[in-house]
């Protein structure tokens, strides 16, 4: 009987470490929303001390830290208004949508369209292609 109970513990300790992660990435990122839309300091001081808690939970290094920061990352893109990368999108639609987010945002938001440029070139695996890519990418935000 004992067996089986250790048995279950670790065959479930993954899913509630990852749950874990991903429930502190949701409260983070409605802290930031809700930080966004009051602009008041104490609500920004309050997502700062939330994620102190959250990186010393998690253990920064650890599997679980990397979840959550990367799930904080596309919460941030979307609260800065820049669009999630799709990698079905043909070479010339990933540089139109690169050009049109360094068009339309402001000089805080621009590395967010730099970082949408990174991640695009990323899913390109022709070199030639990717050279292309990268030189029309950057030409746009000029």
């Amino acid at each position: 009987m004992k067996k089986i109970t250790v048995l279950w513990i670790l065959l479930l300790l993954p899913y509630f470490v990852f749950a874990n992660a991903e429930t502190k990435s949701k409260e983070m990122c409605e802290c930031l929303k809700k930080a966004k839309t009051s602009q008041t300091e104490s609500d920004k001081k309050e997502c700062l001390d939330l994620r102190e808690k959250h990186v010393k939970a998690l253990k920064k290094g650890s599997k679980q830290h990397e979840g959550y920061v990367k799930s904080l990352s596309t919460c941030e893109q979307e609260l800065a208004g820049i669009p999630q990368v799709d990698p079905n999108l043909t070479t010339e639609e990933k540089t139109k949508v690169v050009c049109d987010c360094m068009k339309t945002a402001n000089k805080q938001n621009r590395m967010g369209c730099f970082k949408l440029q990174s991640d695009y070139a990323k899913t390109i695996s022709d070199l030639e292609e990717k050279k292309a890519f990268n030189i029309n990418s950057q030409s746009c935000g000029e």
